[in-house]
């Protein structure tokens, strides 16, 4: 930093140039250099930090692919998406791998986020089948399935559409990605007997199950999430997929932190 006193020269506010900055205090014109000589810091909160919000960023690139996610609470979607991020596991990519916006198919990711009532669901069988069972209630008094589920009692009473998200994990040269896909099926309209390709539906207990061999896939993920006008409800993804689990360890954070230089203030193990 230096000093110049200068009465023919008046500097109000700030000045940069060739990286440096000028600016007055107490009457005198300082002169700065405006490029920083701090390192670079990377300590182990700071890395799983970064590591959280680069992979949910990723994630949420794959997500709003397909159909724009509905997400109400916070100041937007996307801020929203990474705040309930937060509660699941941080996967460590490498540098490398972030580049190439590489993903990992995590259980419990949020999908949708509103004020409809929730759905619960889960993995399960059908006599012997892979299936999706669901909390949705099938009324008893129509024929159709959509009219079970839409008319009074129904568990889809008031939504317009229902989204069935597929989820698939693949390992690509670059490193692991999430494709996904959304089948919608339109309640407003004529019934479709078969609206999600490759999956039955069917009464158990009184509650909508969906039926299929694709759901026993193990690299596959599901969510359901019902819709009314722009509101949903808040639906998070379930699968049998585990991959995700090789890069929550200690062995992948440090693999991680090495393709970006190590963490600060630790030694590399030996």
């Amino acid at each position: 930093m230096a000093e110049f006193i200068n009465d023919s020269i008046i500097l109000k506010g700030r000045m940069k140039k060739d990286s440096v900055t000028f600016y007055v205090k107490q009457g005198r014109t300082i002169m700065r250099s405006s490029i920083s000589e701090q390192p670079k810091r990377r300590s182990r909160g700071q890395f799983m930090t970064r590591q959280r919000l680069a992979h949910s960023t990723s994630l949420w690139k794959r997500l709003k692919e397909p159909v724009q996610p509905l997400f109400a609470g916070g100041a937007n979607a996307y801020g929203r998406f990474n705040s309930l991020m937060r509660k699941l596991p941080v996967a460590y990519l490498t540098k490398e791998e972030h580049h190439a916006d590489c993903t990992l198919l995590l259980p419990e990711m949020p999908v949708s986020d509103g004020v409809l009532p929730d759905i619960e669901y889960f993995l399960g069988e059908v006599g012997g089948r892979p299936a999706l069972l669901t909390s949705l209630r099938l009324a008893s008094h129509r024929s159709t399935m959509m009219g079970r589920l839409c008319a009074r009692g129904g568990g889809l009473a008031g939504c317009d559409t229902l989204r069935l998200y597929r989820f698939e994990q693949t390992v690509r040269q670059d490193g692991p990605w999430v494709e996904v896909e959304v089948e919608e099926w339109d309640l407003t309209g004529k019934d479709a007997a078969h609206p999600f390709s490759g999956i039955e539906m069917c009464e158990v207990d009184g509650r909508l199950a969906l039926v299929g061999e694709v759901l026993g896939d193990t690299n596959r993920g599901w969510a359901l999430v019902p819709v009314a006008g722009n509101r949903s409800s808040s639906q998070t993804v379930v699968t049998r997929c585990r991959l995700y689990e090789e890069y929550t360890t200690e062995e992948a954070l440090q693999r991680s932190a090495k393709s970006y230089g190590g963490l600060t203030g630790e030694t590399e193990e030996e």
